[in-house]
């Protein structure tokens, strides 16, 4: 019983997580991208630095100012599934 018990509160997490990705604006903060991919902002910085080297690394960014970056979801969502592997 506390097995089901167990498996019912992941299963709980995993809503809740997926709740959280659903609410997501369509412009998201590096922050909020980071959540969508369940990656680090330090991850998306090196992925940026590395797509402004010429490499294809990462998501696209929309690059507003010196210190607004934004990810468009649907790209983002695009990108990775652009990964699928079959």
């Amino acid at each position: 019983m506390e097995d089901l018990t167990q498996e019912i509160r992941a299963l709980r997490e995993e809503v809740r997580a997926l709740q959280v990705k659903q609410t997501l604006p369509d412009l998201m903060t590096p922050a909020q991208c980071a959540e969508y991919l369940n990656r680090s902002e330090e991850v998306l910085y090196l992925w940026r630095k590395e797509r402004n080297a010429g490499q294809d690394s990462g998501p696209p960014f929309l690059h507003i100012s010196s210190r607004t970056i934004l990810y468009d979801r649907e790209d983002v969502l695009a990108w990775a599934r652009s990964h699928r592997v079959n």
